[in-house]
């Protein structure tokens, strides 16, 4: 179901006022990046605090405090469906655990951005396209040639530079593989 840019700032404002600190890591960071005023698909946060695995309390009273639908990711993290405007928004949050990593460095650089009001932070592009090339599913790389499009079209270049400091903020063994699928989705580096 998609919502609008609006709808989503409702519940982020409401996570913000819990108290909860997060940062935009999915595919939302490329809808926002093209200008959508319409999104599509959940919302993958990258959750500071309070930990969404130790406090997994927390985000279900928040939920069941305004009547949205509690459940977990498929990392086992919580899950938050709330109802805004007739529609639903699946949140779901995130922090290093099991094998979802996302390197420290990575997560200070992520850029504030202002929507609707409020303050937020969001990944940068260049970190969404280094975070899917280390995944290295075939959906992943799939969708990151997608996205790569998505971008062109809408004549979004990457920055390079950030492209090369970011990558070493991954562990050496991660960093040939990143660079071997970008290169190879045509992103020369």
């Amino acid at each position: 179901m998609s919502y609008t840019v609006k709808d989503m700032v409702k519940v982020l404002r409401e996570l913000i006022d819990e108290g909860v600190e997060f940062i935009i890591i999915g595919d939302t960071v490329i809808q926002l990046e093209v200008g959508k005023k319409t999104l599509d698909g959940d919302v993958d946060l990258f959750v500071i605090s309070p930990s969404p695995f130790v406090e997994e309390d927390f985000y279900r009273a928040l939920a069941e405090k305004r009547k949205w639908y509690f459940s977990f990711t498929d990392l086992g993290t919580p899950r938050i469906v709330a109802h805004v405007n007739g529609k639903d928004i699946e949140i779901e949050l995130y922090e290093n655990i099991h094998d979802f990593y996302i390197p420290e460095d990575i997560i200070n650089s992520a850029r504030k951005i202002k929507l609707q009001g409020i303050t937020i932070r969001v990944l940068h592009v260049e970190d969404y396209v280094l975070l899917k090339a280390r995944a290295g599913s075939p959906e992943d790389i799939e969708k990151l040639s997608k996205v790569l499009k998505d971008l062109e079209k809408y004549r979004i270049g990457l920055n390079l530079r950030i492209l090369r400091q970011h990558i070493r903020f991954f562990p050496k063994e991660d960093q040939q593989v990143i660079m071997n699928r970008i290169v190879k989705l045509g992103i020369k580096i």
